[in-house]
């Protein structure tokens, strides 16, 4: 199991043993009301302690239950990452109970404190992991564990913050949480997703507030839900008193760094030359920032790691930077040009809570002022012309300066933003020869997958793609062209030309010809599947959580033989609920017809309570799109 100190992200203190409930040596076989499980958390104990100053201890004291194969797999090895900078680990017992009785310890040499493996574009120093290998493993067996993690550098000074979930992917017998702090900080707290009960008390100078549940189901993860925290039954405090405190401390904490030398003066007036208006300009640093100064983290240092970001300077010399360095880097380009521009904190993951202002964010962009209108930006977005990922709607921001802003969303984009446009021209001669010329055009979030898609497939791969797509309409069409415009020109929208034909494509029936239409099915529209993923599920746990908002148009227009009428077309459709809406109809006039077909979603979420109607509206969709035309002789 993988876990991550506070100090890695927030802060943490120290456990209270006596939370473990009594264990019998001799494990006998309960009811449990939960699901079948592959492990069973039999209980997890923490309690930490706050100083005055915002640094904590914490000790932890958790017992697992092996249940199945695939368990003993999973708990094989505990591993607990930290950083160097802000925290200190220590393993007080590490030890396995067998089904006999049998208490097996840890021995120091199955306890390995290793360097942090580097992964995709980070290189991290001076964070290690806290291996341990239990010995002995078998079903039947326990694993338990109980550590103390020091935290020794804060955030914000002077104050505490803190989130755990009372949920996980095993079942949990017990979980305790107790926070033990100066009667003087003031906290405040939220449980999210449903009540955990808790208690407070206070002796002498010290305040506890303490969280109790038992019987916790285990989280069933499903596709296409909504991320994991927002779904966990939780609990998040702190005592920073608004959003406004944290805007105005992140924007002292960037502030010394936002300055520019020559080179930074020199560089950005190179890229602005020949820009005609601060839009322009805005774009040729956007441009510049996220393509040319790659995303790559080779350690979180300094007093505030994690957090403060590295000096423009550094890291345009560097060429290198995660979220924040980029940020600042843009901002301090901006700024140097006449565009006021702020840094702006962001969970570019799930939404947090307005009522409690604690630092769960992991992400930082750009917020550029240009005529009287904010416009948020991502300079980690690669390869791009648009200035954020549609998948960053409607998440938390907090734009940091010296006023103090508060939490607020990023809107939701209107579905036309992120248009993904099929037209055809097609001809059926009498023989039954089918051609047609397909122009495939996107736009948003379609021309950014459309753009990576391209940029990671070979140009053999693509066209074998295509060639399985087309043979999906009919086994005997056959991919003549395919074309792409250049995904490194941002310039324009990412584009598709193709031109397919196919013999004996319409089924002959004495006088009539019968033929689909494959625009009239999702054959080109290939998108809707990846941003429909977990409508394939009958039933759900937990509502539909789109990607985000998209529209799919498509226009197909078939010429057939002057000698034919239309005798009958498919069905129309047309149906919608909330947010979402399906339609698809035929029209014809001399030896003409065209099916034009929409797909508008417009909302993120598909609460469980509507799932049924979606599940109608596809099923209506996949019914819909079978239909052939039925032409006559005249």
């Amino acid at each position: 199991m993988l876990r991550f100190t506070a100090g890695a992200v927030l802060l943490f203190g120290l456990l209270c043993a006596s939370f473990a409930q009594p264990v019998p040596e001799q494990p006998k076989p309960q009811e449990f009301p939960f699901e079948p499980a592959n492990a069973l958390v039999k209980y997890d104990c923490t309690r930490v302690v706050v100083q005055a100053d915002g640094k904590s201890d914490i000790l932890r004291h958790y017992r697992t239950a092996v249940l199945t194969d695939r368990a003993i797999r999973e708990y094989a090895q505990d591993v607990t990452v930290y950083n160097l900078q802000y925290d200190t680990v220590e393993i007080i017992t590490a030890r396995v109970h067998l089904p006999s009785g049998q208490i097996v310890d840890v021995s120091p040499e199955s306890i390995k404190d290793v360097p942090f493996p580097a992964f995709d574009k980070f290189y991290l120093q001076n964070v290690r992991e806290k291996i341990i290998t239990f010995p002995e493993l078998m079903q039947g067996a326990e694993i338990e564990v109980a550590l103390r993690e020091i935290t020794r550098e804060v955030p914000m000074d002077g104050h505490f913050d803190y989130y755990d979930s009372f949920e996980g992917g095993d079942p949990i017998k017990q979980k305790y949480v107790e926070i033990n702090a100066p009667a003087s900080m003031k906290f405040k707290w939220k449980t999210r997703n449903g009540e955990i009960p808790g208690v407070k008390s206070t002796s002498g100078d010290r305040t506890s507030y303490l969280w109790t549940m038992e019987n916790i189901p285990q989280i069933v993860p499903e596709p296409g839900m909504p991320p994991v925290p927002e779904v966990l039954k939780s609990l998040v405090l702190s005592t920073v008193p608004d959003w406004q405190t944290w805007s105005h401390w992140y924007d002292s904490l960037s502030a010394p760094e936002i300055t520019a030398d020559e080179n930074v003066r020199t560089t950005v007036n190179d890229l602005i030359k020949g820009k005609k208006n601060t839009e322009e300009k805005l774009q040729a640093v956007f441009y510049f920032v996220s393509n040319d100064i790659r995303y790559v983290e080779t350690s979180l240092s300094g007093r505030k790691a994690g957090y403060k970001p590295e000096p423009a300077t550094v890291t345009l010399r560097n060429k290198y930077g995660v979220c924040r360095d980029k940020a600042v880097l843009m901002v301090t380009m901006l700024r140097e040009i006449g565009i006021p521009a702020d840094v702006v904190l962001c969970n570019a993951a799930w939404k947090i809570d307005k009522e409690i202002p604690a630092g769960l964010f992991n992400h930082a962009i750009v917020a550029a002022y240009v005529d009287g209108h904010r416009i948020l930006v991502d300079p980690t977005v690669e390869k791009t012309k648009e200035y954020l990922a549609a998948n960053e709607q409607d998440k938390p921001i907090l734009v940091c300066n010296k006023k103090g802003e508060t939490l607020e969303y990023i809107p939701v984009e209107p579905s036309d933003k992120n248009l993904f446009e099929i037209r055809a021209d097609s001809r059926l001669d009498e023989k039954g020869l089918f051609k047609s010329v397909i122009h495939i055009s996107t736009r948003g979030f379609p021309d950014l997958i459309m753009r990576t898609v391209l940029q990671s497939m070979p140009p053999q791969r693509r066209t074998d793609l295509f060639k399985q797509l087309v043979q999906n309409v009919h086994p005997s069409i056959k991919l003549d062209t395919l074309s792409f415009t250049d995904a490194m020109d941002f310039s324009r929208n990412v584009g598709i030309h193709v031109e397919i034909h196919a013999e004996n494509y319409s089924v002959p029936a004495g006088s009539y010809l019968l033929f689909k239409v494959p625009g009239q099915s999702q054959t080109w529209d290939f998108l809707t599947p990846y941003f429909l993923n977990g409508s394939e599920l009958t039933k759900r746990r937990y509502d539909l959580r789109l990607e985000s908002t998209f529209a799919v148009r498509v226009e197909e227009k078939v010429t057939f033989p002057k000698s034919y009428r239309v005798r009958s077309l498919p069905e129309a459709l047309d149906t919608r609920f909330g947010d979402f809406h399906m339609a698809r109809k035929f029209e014809s006039a001399g030896n003409t017809l065209t099916v034009k077909r929409i797909v508008d979603f417009s909302g993120l979420d598909v609460p469980l309570s509507e799932y049924g109607k979606l599940q109608d509206m596809l099923r209506k969709n996949d019914k819909m799109a079978r239909g052939q035309v039925v032409l006559v002789k005249s």
